[in-house]
């Protein structure tokens, strides 16, 4: 009788522990065995499906989303027109579904160095796939426009989805590391939001020519980073200043801003490269008498300064 009461003595007091653990256990333990089923039983795909989809997801719509993983190969469904240069290498998928049904996709790959121009490249071949390069939604900004440290392009095949991105970051001794993410459906739940090919109206008041419209758009060619450093200008003076990172010398880097420059309409005047110095005078397109000044200066290592201006010539 002493031995059967110590018995149930005994397993009461696991109870209690069990019990007790299950209350002050991590919190992460317990969120993480509450959370959604791993799609293959192991923690590590149970963790990455949580990180990519974030709890806002469901919030904001009340639709029910889930991932799916691909690892060293795209996805059988939905099809997508993914341009692979020579000796690129696919590392994965991911699908986002929404309802069940398939809402974005994202892939990474690794492309050689030897591709060149990784964003030229890709447009070049989806726009052969039906896709349109999206319009520059950054209003009337001219001159050096700062962009991510990732070169990147966005198409679409209409103002509704699918809309498809891909950028691509140059990594030092690697390839380079590329993402392309397409929209299938708007990820915007909120009635009127548009895409990237849409045409949202234009708010009153504000016109083209505002702010600085003798200045074209200027962006960094392949492997440089740009960040613009001042500017401003009134009715008679206009002028840009960044600085750019990268292993483009002065000469080189003058020389893909120029071709920004002509395709702008400006016209070249005169101009010379000289050690880390070089520059260019130009006749800016437009009315007026205005003329421009291209200037880059090779400042220490792969920092160069940058400097566009116009001026109206009375």
């Amino acid at each position: 009788m002493r031995n059967v009461t110590f018995v149930i003595g005994a397993l009461v007091l696991a109870v209690v522990a069990i019990v007790g653990y299950e209350q002050i256990r991590p919190t992460a333990q317990r969120v993480a065995s509450s959370g959604a089923t791993p799609q293959s039983g192991d923690s590590t795909t149970e963790l990455a499906s949580r990180l990519l989809l974030p709890p806002y997801l469901a919030q904001q719509d009340s639709a029910a989303y889930e991932l799916k993983l691909y690892p060293g190969t795209l996805p059988p469904d939905p099809k997508i027109d993914l341009p692979q240069p020579s000796g690129s290498r696919v590392v994965g998928a991911a699908v986002r579904l929404r309802n069940k049904a398939p809402a974005a996709l994202d892939v990474v790959m690794d492309v050689p160095e030897s591709t060149g121009d990784v964003a030229a490249y890709f447009e070049r071949e989806l726009t052969k796939a039906g896709w349109t390069a999206a319009p520059n939604r950054g209003g009337p900004q001219g001159g050096f426009v700062s962009g991510p440290v990732g070169n990147s392009r966005t198409f679409c095949k209409g103002e509704n989805p699918p809309w498809y991105s891909v950028t691509a970051f140059a990594v030092a001794g690697a390839p380079f590391d590329v993402r392309a993410h397409i929209d299938l459906v708007n990820p915007s739940p909120y009635p009127g939001s548009f895409g990237p090919c849409s045409q949202p109206a234009q708010p009153a008041g504000i016109g083209i020519n505002n702010g600085m419209n003798k200045l074209p758009a200027l962006h960094a060619p392949s492997g440089v980073t740009m960040r613009t450093s001042g500017g401003g200008g009134g009715n008679d003076r206009q002028s840009s200043e960044a600085v750019a990172t990268g292993k483009t010398s002065a000469k080189d880097l003058e020389a893909a801003f120029a071709q920004e420059l002509v395709a702008a309409g400006w016209i070249r005047a005169a101009g010379s490269a000289d050690g880390p110095i070089a520059w260019s005078t130009w006749k800016v397109a437009g009315d007026g008498n205005w003329r421009g000044l291209l200037l880059v200066n090779e400042l220490s290592g792969e920092v160069r300064s940058l400097l566009l201006q116009a001026q109206l010539v009375q």
